[in-house]
């Protein structure tokens, strides 16, 4: 087995381990109340200044579409190992 091949089975091992292990250490949380709100408290969501995020996480993805790389077409060559220089 290639060391590289050995680096990437160990660390895919680690990230399966983490995976199962992570929501072990997580508390576990209840909801504790009546349902009802209390009289006068009124609650608003108005912080998002009219702006949608969304169109910003595209534009990022269609800025690293640049980064996929090209199709080679032809083959990478490679010098002679018998060739000397002078």
């Amino acid at each position: 087995m290639k060391s590289s091949n050995f680096v990437k089975s160990i660390g895919a091992g680690l990230l399966a381990l983490g995976l199962l292990v992570a929501p072990l250490t997580l508390s576990a949380s209840a909801q504790v109340g009546t349902g009802a709100e209390p009289e006068g408290i009124i609650y608003r969501n108005e912080d998002d200044d009219d702006f949608d995020w969304g169109w910003l996480g595209l534009l990022g993805l269609i800025g690293l579409a640049g980064l996929a790389g090209k199709k080679r077409q032809e083959p990478t060559a490679y010098r002679e190992p018998t060739s000397t220089r002078y």
